[in-house]
């Protein structure tokens, strides 16, 4: 029975995705700045709760070190970095309130974000570039994880979706795991999803799934993310 009204839910949360299409971002149309700041933000969500991971990005951008073209050696951007996240936080609640809050592993992303910007800069190319040169969305996905610090499948997954280069890949996080547990009896952990092959693996399980429900994958995966969000919150699972 709760399977069957996770489905309706996810049904007509589709429709709400699909209507609020055209509020997408457009990438040809972002600077490159801004596909460094999206960039940054979806490795900062692998570290953090996506909240804090917005806050430290808005952070770094407010104080002009999202930086495409980088005049600071590495050793120094990288410094930069760590001493503004060593500071804390504003965090505004969805209620208004405000909290402080220091970033975890500032280090970590310090060094990710860092080393991105060089190898991707300090070599003469673009994020940019790199989506232009991609032949498939696949395509974009795999290079953006051979060139980004931090990104894996599901990181470069969400950055696609984000900047509005694709409708057609899987974010595949916890809760579009245990939808999958709840509805095809799929016990996955997430660290397995490291692995391209087994994501492509299970993505492919999911585009079924979509397919059942007449979406774009894309759709429904954003759709089941949040009915199973809303769901555990309000203990319904």
């Amino acid at each position: 029975m709760k399977v069957d009204i996770i489905n309706r839910t996810i049904r007509a949360m589709c429709g709400e995705v699909k209507a609020q299409g055209s509020a997408l971002q457009d990438w040809h149309l972002l600077t490159e700045e801004e596909l460094l700041y999206e960039a940054a933000l979806c490795i900062f969500g692998s570290q953090m709760v996506f909240e804090m991971a917005v806050a430290t990005a808005d952070r770094l951008r407010d104080v002009g070190l999202i930086l495409p073209q980088c005049r600071l050696d590495h050793g120094e951007y990288e410094s930069r970095i760590i001493a503004v996240l060593s500071e804390p936080l504003v965090m505004v609640g969805k209620d208004g309130s405000t909290r402080w809050a220091r970033p975890r592993l500032k280090n970590r992303l310090a060094s990710l974000l860092a080393t991105t910007v060089a190898e991707i800069y300090g070599k003469g190319r673009s994020i940019r570039s790199l989506l232009f040169a991609a032949e498939s969305a696949k395509g974009a996905r795999e290079v953006l994880i051979q060139n980004i610090w931090g990104f894996g499948p599901k990181q470069a997954s969400l950055f696609l979706r984000r900047v509005g280069c694709c409708a057609d890949l899987a974010v595949l996080d916890v809760h579009v795991l245990d939808y999958l547990q709840l509805a095809r009896g799929l016990s996955l952990t997430p660290s397995r999803l490291g692995r391209l092959s087994f994501y492509e693996e299970i993505e492919d399980t999911f585009r079924e799934v979509a397919d059942e429900f007449g979406y774009s994958l894309g759709c429904v995966d954003l759709a089941t993310w949040l009915t199973m969000r809303v769901a555990k919150r309000e203990a319904y699972l």
